[in-house]
């Protein structure tokens, strides 16, 4: 009799969307990071869009020089329709402006400089996972908390009447 060999267990990576309009950042984040993540790329805020209503993302990283919308306007935009998703921005350049814009309207919790050090992005995008899934966490105890507690007023009511 032999003894089975143990399926080592994987946990589950962050999905995070790299924007960027251009195709070689896109392409070297991807290779950088696509071991210690699921790396979704794109090249405008259509196509992130697209990807936020097909999927569950945990985190945008936008470039803050795009042609068309700005980083910091496009992480604004993800907050209002997905303020869950966590927000993050990346440029090549020193602009305070945009970084304040970014923090104040796009609620972004991190900002890196190009070229960008692998290791603080890796655990940027990792605590962010960490808060998006406890905050989650949190919403479905709220939910099955508000559906126990309309159980029970339910039955009171039911006893009441009884």
């Amino acid at each position: 009799m032999s003894a089975a060999t143990p399926i080592p267990y994987l946990a589950p990576k962050p999905n995070v969307v790299f924007v960027d309009d251009d195709a070689g950042n896109r392409q070297a984040f991807l290779s950088s990071f696509r071991t210690s993540m699921n790396v979704f790329t794109a090249s405008s805020l259509d196509e992130v869009m697209a990807l936020l209503e097909s999927r569950t993302i945990h985190v945008v990283i936008a470039d803050q020089r795009m042609p068309g919308t700005r980083g910091s306007e496009l992480l604004t935009l993800v907050k209002e329709r997905f303020p869950n998703v966590r927000r993050m921005l990346v440029t090549a350049y020193a602009d305070l402006e945009a970084i304040i814009e970014a923090v104040n309207s796009g609620g972004v919790t991190k900002y890196f400089s190009k070229p960008w050090v692998q290791e603080q992005i890796v655990s940027a995008v990792d605590k962010a996972y960490e808060e998006h899934e406890a905050e989650s966490e949190r919403e479905e105890r709220m939910k099955r908390l508000e559906d126990a507690n309309r159980q029970l007023e339910f039955a009171l009511r039911q006893r009441l009447l009884s």
